[in-house]
């Protein structure tokens, strides 16, 4: 099945293309948090009355759940560049099948082709929690 499941593997290029769209999008994080984290910073020494304080208050909590979900991107695609590095980059990590082209350029830190997403998503509403 490995011989199979190689037949169907990236290109160069392709990898190459996917590689460079990681990068840049690991970039893109990088300056996003490095951008958060110094508004954040400059945030904590402001004062003011209660409404100011409440306004600022809702704006941290934006602010943090935005940089939770960057970071948390930024492992995906961290993720995915060691997988370039290790050679399993483009193969599923459910059933070590290859990850079509398409979707891994829509969303190259995907994990999981679209059938075994499908399957995991199934099997979290089954078992009534979010996957």
């Amino acid at each position: 099945m490995a011989a199979r499941a190689r037949e169907k593997d990236l290109t160069p290029a392709q990898v190459k293309e996917l590689t460079s769209m990681l990068e840049e999008k690991r970039g893109e994080l990088m300056e996003a948090l490095k951008a958060r984290r110094a508004g954040s910073a400059q945030s904590e020494t402001r004062q003011g009355d209660e409404a100011d304080q409440a306004s600022e208050d809702a704006e941290v909590a934006l602010e943090t759940r935005l940089m939770d979900r960057d970071a948390k991107l930024l492992r995906e695609v961290e993720r995915a560049l060691d997988k370039v590095k290790n050679g399993t980059y483009g193969l599923c990590e459910g059933t070590d099948e290859p990850i079509g082209y398409a979707r891994l350029k829509l969303r190259p830190w995907t994990r999981h082709s679209v059938t075994y997403k499908e399957e995991l998503e199934r099997e979290a509403k089954r078992s009534g929690t979010e996957g």
